[in-house]
């Protein structure tokens, strides 16, 4: 009879050997994913974007997105790094954190969206402007609030579901700006507004999706 120590110890190699072989896949599949969504999003939808749109209103475009991204830090705080460690290493605290910490993204974002309107005062930005980053700060909610349920994900080991959703956003801004512009809806005039609605939309979906994920794995626990 082989004694229970060398039992154990016989199947921690392929222990070893499946995750290896979990992570090589998912790495493959990622990199897969990426060269072909990447390509067809810079020189498909970006280049022509700025085309269509004009260096003016895309340079407004870009200095707004950089209004919002430079205190994007705000609606994270580490949280997400937290989180993908915890998870990973005891899956039950998913319905224990969950909705606390969604709470706590909330009340980040209510935070995050007074300092950025008010920096944008400050520059001296109102109109059509301030409608612009009103979308693209949206954006970066459901960025952040994105990645911290991916990381519910991750923390898992739903690696291949994660790789999936890691470009389901990009792709779906590829089909939704290539309708708009290729599509030829009569009366409809691509502008950069468009361009933002569609990311916002892109964005919002892949919240939708993770979260519908996340939640069903936590059991929808009640918000607290």
């Amino acid at each position: 009879m082989v004694p229970l120590n060398h039992r154990l110890t016989a199947q921690i190699p392929e222990s070893t050997s499946t995750l290896k072989k979990k992570f090589i896949t998912n790495l493959v599949l990622i990199i897969l994913l990426n060269l072909l969504i990447k390509p067809l999003w810079i020189f498909g939808i970006d280049r022509n974007v700025q085309i269509i749109v004009g260096h003016g209103d895309f340079g407004l475009y870009y200095a707004l997105l950089n209004i919002s991204f430079v205190l994007n830090i705000i609606l994270d705080l580490g949280i997400t790094n937290y989180n993908n460690r915890n998870i990973s290493q005891n899956h039950q605290l998913l319905q224990k954190h969950f909705s606390t910490i969604v709470i706590l993204k909330f009340i980040l974002a209510v935070a995050y969206g007074l300092i950025t309107f008010a920096l944008a005062l400050i520059l001296g930005y109102s109109g059509r402007e301030l409608g612009l980053l009103i979308f693209l700060a949206l954006n970066q909610l459901l960025i952040s609030f994105t990645l911290y349920l991916r990381s519910n994900i991750a923390g898992m080991q739903m690696h291949t579901l994660n790789s999936l959703v890691s470009v389901l956003d990009r792709a779906l801004m590829i089909v939704f700006c290539a309708v708009l512009i290729w599509g030829r809806i009569d009366g409809f005039e691509f502008n950069i507004e468009w361009f933002v609605y569609s990311q916002t939309a892109a964005y919002l979906i892949t919240a939708l999706v993770c979260f519908l994920i996340v939640a069903w794995k936590s059991n929808f626990p009640k918000l607290r």
